[in-house]
């Protein structure tokens, strides 16, 4: 058996492959670039050229032989060192020759974190420790994967080395050997595969048009990415049409593109041509625009819903129209189903306000800042214009949880702001004006005079989202008076005295006002207490012009229910004296009823304003009917008046001096005898001296004109 080969032990072959593997990564091999300086594993380059040879392209042939010839006859000079220096190491005894592989492993692993030359020969000046370039690679995980198994190797050869002969291990290691082998094989292949695939499967199903290949094509060959994203983008591929409205700078391309897209069915490429054209394109764009808007926010674009949004929000404020607030507010609540941050922020101050159609739900709207708050998110710009975060928004949370259990205990400060905000709301959702009104009643009744006073100004006027109610608004105002508010009292007064904001006129009721305001400033305000007299003063006059007292509303409706002629001529003057223009007409026809019933206060009432009354009340005819008439009931001044109208021939009656004396006469004699109740009084008024003088004018110029015609007056 001299001449056979003695089949080397495990201990040899483990010492072999140590050192050729430990060669493979020390040894500088300058001529072949990405082996980096004999740090890189020499099998990627081998795998590389392999590849190059697969796709049988003239350059990538050229480039195979060019980098697998020198990796052949590296790894032949490495294998033919490392059996010569095994052989040499066969022949150092142990220990020896363990610590001498020892230090062949440690040097590779201390290796890593000295500098390596990435480029161009010894003299360059760029290196890095291969950890650096593990950093640079970590995309790709083959090359740490392979650095970290590489080391593991080494450490299991020594140990395979350092067995005895006869130890069980070898035994084991023997029977599972070659199926290690066959694995670690074809995890190699794999790994040759995987690391090839864009050029051995992308770059051949690329150029047969697959739109796939072609974006990994474009990923992997840097050279000819905008070339392989262009003809994906021409088959409508949403990646590749996306990278390019990023990468083309053209304004027409681009706008191409993102047409391309947009027909695709893309929101958000849809959204992007819709601001494209809103801010570039023509005036006649403006509708395709719109129609790309539509289109996105239909496709569950969230910020193509917040501008639709926003634009019906314009529309509803400027038509208040309530079908278009829901077709808003379903886009919003839409978009907040997406996530958009802007539409829950929207949702939770509507729902704070009660405004824009929702109902004021304070624990809603605290669980959207909640969940603004909990849920990060990249913030919009109207979040960092006004500087809004998590922390303002649990902020806000916590405020929400205050005035919800201020409400629920009736805090005053708390119930009068979130009052306010529930009646200043705009579009107010159901329930919310009238949780505003009842609030802001609830603060009058507990004595909150500005409150008391704002209710009273929107009950009046119908403002501060309040319906106009003019009863209510009376309640409340006489409420404030009979508590001792003095502006109250005033404007009670006032409202009786002028028949404003739903009271009727009152001067009773308005004289009882006044002077409790008296007697409230007597001591404080001598100048306030002068006007308030003033004002008694004043309703005085006006029951002199009326012939009494004026008469409360009660008082002169029961006296308007009377038919007789006296009752008809006090209310209306009544009506005239203190109830101004409103009722000037109900008051003629009261005068003309009085008249028709043989008053001559009446009559003689009607005469006056037919003659000098407003200018839609003059009427010369009717004022001498009614002065005529007023002569016939006996009225004192209507007879005097008629007098001197036929003494000098006034309102178109002639001169007649016999029926002007016998008026005076007539007039005297009635006065003299107090007939007609005239009172006249010859102490307290001139009238019987003017008449007489009168009476004694006319006889002259009758006597004259006697004598002018001899002795016929006539």
């Amino acid at each position: 058996m001299a001449g056979m080969r003695i089949k080397p032990g495990l201990q040899e072959r483990c010492a072999r492959w140590l050192l050729l593997l430990t060669i493979l990564h020390t040894v500088p091999v300058v001529w072949i670039t990405p082996v980096a300086g004999g740090s890189a594993p020499t099998v990627a380059l081998l795998a590389y050229g392999f590849a190059s040879l697969l796709t049988f392209e003239n350059d990538g042939v050229a480039l195979s032989l060019f980098a697998l010839g020198p990796a052949l006859v590296y790894c032949g000079v490495a294998w033919g060192l490392a059996w010569l220096l095994g052989k040499m190491l066969g022949r150092v005894s142990q220990p020896t020759r363990a610590r001498v592989l020892a230090v062949l492993i440690i040097v590779p692993l201390v290796s890593v974190y000295f500098p390596i030359y990435i480029a161009g020969g010894h003299n360059s000046s760029q290196s890095v420790d291969l950890i650096g370039l593990f950093d640079n690679t970590l995309s790709v995980k083959t090359l740490l994967s392979y650095w970290i198994a590489l080391h593991g190797l080494l450490v299991l050869l020594y140990v395979g080395h350092l067995l005895r002969i006869g130890h069980p291990m070898i035994a084991h290691v023997e029977r599972w050997r070659r199926p290690t082998l066959t694995a670690a094989s074809l995890v190699l292949v794999g790994t040759v595969f995987y690391g090839n695939y864009p050029q051995l499967v992308c770059k051949p199903l690329a150029e047969l048009g697959s739109a796939r290949a072609q974006i990994c094509a474009a990923k992997a060959f840097t050279r000819e990415t905008r070339y392989w994203y262009e003809r994906a983008g021409e088959q409508g591929n949403l990646e590749a049409i996306a990278w390019l409205i990023e990468h083309t700078h053209d304004r027409e391309d681009r706008l191409r593109w993102l047409r391309k897209g947009a027909e695709q069915g893309d929101a958000a490429i849809q959204f992007a041509l819709y601001q494209r054209l809103l801010r570039f394109g023509e005036p006649n764009a403006m509708a395709e625009a719109e129609r790309w808007l539509r289109l996105a926010a239909e496709g569950d674009h969230a910020p193509a819903q917040m501008v639709l949004v926003d634009r019906l929000s314009r529309e509803v404020y400027r038509t208040q129209s309530r079908d278009q607030l829901a077709v808003r507010n379903a886009w919003l609540e839409r978009a907040a189903e997406l996530g958009s941050r802007m539409a829950k922020l929207r949702l939770a101050e509507h729902h704070v306000d009660g405004s824009m159609g929702y109902a004021a739900d304070l624990p809603q709207a605290r669980a959207y800042y909640q969940e603004l708050a909990e849920h990060g998110g990249e913030p919009t710009s109207y979040e960092r214009a006004l500087r809004l975060n998590a922390a303002s928004y649990r902020q806000q949370a916590d405020e929400l949880r205050t005035w919800s259990e201020g409400l629920r205990n009736r805090d005053l400060a708390i119930t009068k702001a979130m009052a306010k905000r529930y009646l200043s709301s705009q579009l107010p959702g159901p329930g919310v004006q009238e949780l505003g009104l009842e609030l802001m009643e609830y603060l009058a009744e507990n004595g909150d005079t500005g409150a008391r006073d704002d209710l009273i100004v929107m009950l009046r006027t119908g403002s501060g989202g309040v319906n106009k109610d003019i009863d209510s608004a009376m309640v409340w105002l006489v409420t404030a008076a009979e508590a001792g508010d003095a502006k109250a009292m005033e404007r009670l007064a006032g409202n009786y005295m002028n028949g404003r904001e739903g009271f009727g006129v009152d001067y009773p009721e308005a004289r009882r006002w006044i002077e409790a305001l008296i007697e409230q400033a007597q001591q404080s305000d001598s100048k306030r207490v002068r006007t308030l007299q003033n004002q008694l003063a004043y309703i005085d006059r006006l029951g002199g012009y009326a012939g009494g007292a004026m008469l409360g509303i009660g008082d002169l409706d029961q006296l308007g229910q009377r038919t007789d002629a006296e009752s008809h001529y006090r209310y209306a003057q009544q009506l005239l004296a203190g109830h101004g223009s409103k009722r000037r007409a109900e008051a003629i026809a009261r005068l003309e009823q009085a008249a028709g019933q043989g008053h001559g206060g009446a009559a003689w009432r009607l005469f006056e304003i037919y003659e000098r009354g407003f200018q839609q009340e003059v009427d010369k005819a009717a004022a001498l009917r009614m002065l005529q008439l007023a002569v016939t009931h006996h009225h004192f001044n209507a007879a005097r008046e008629l007098a001197m109208n036929y003494e000098y021939g006034k309102r178109g009656l002639p001169v007649d001096l016999p029926k002007a004396i016998a008026l005076y006469e007539a007039t005297l004699a009635a006065g003299h005898d107090n007939r007609y109740d005239w009172n006249l009084d010859p102490d307290n008024f001139n009238h019987f001296k003017w008449l007489e003088s009168r009476l004694r004018q006319a006889r002259l110029k009758l006597n004259a004109l006697a004598d002018n015609t001899g002795g016929d007056p006539a």
